[in-house]
């Protein structure tokens, strides 16, 4: 077994996808369920599955430990957008920080220069 019961990772992804797989075969099953009454019993077959599936996701909460900002999945996730544009985002909020700490450090350094000048001719 794993040190003390933890899981992977891949194990917590892999029983994601699997709920999500579960939930797209649950559309397509109800998608045919008014002309087929015969899905019935598949219908809820698949519902047990997701489920356990679910219980899965439940169990192997502990995989992963980085937090993910609220910021990212109310204002993109939620909202349909790429969790990748948030990155691109925050990187961009990063370099304009950047370059006005950059700016403000080259402004003192005019200013310390321009001070030891007028020292130096006194």
């Amino acid at each position: 077994a794993r040190g003390e019961g933890k899981a992977s990772r891949a194990e917590l992804e892999n029983a994601l996808e699997h709920s999500i797989e579960c939930l797209r075969e649950i559309g397509l099953i109800l998608e045919k369920y008014n002309t087929d009454p015969a899905q019935e019993s598949r219908y809820f077959s698949k519902i047990n599955e997701l489920l356990e599936s679910y219980r899965r996701v439940h169990s192997l909460r502990n995989a992963v430990t980085e937090e993910v900002p609220v910021d990212l999945i109310q204002n993109y996730i939620d909202k349909g957008l790429s969790p990748d544009l948030y990155t691109k985002h925050r990187v961009k909020n990063v370099e304009s920080l950047h370059n006005q700490c950059k700016g403000r450090g080259d402004g003192l350094r005019l200013l310390r220069d321009q001070l030891r000048r007028e020292m130096e001719e006194r």
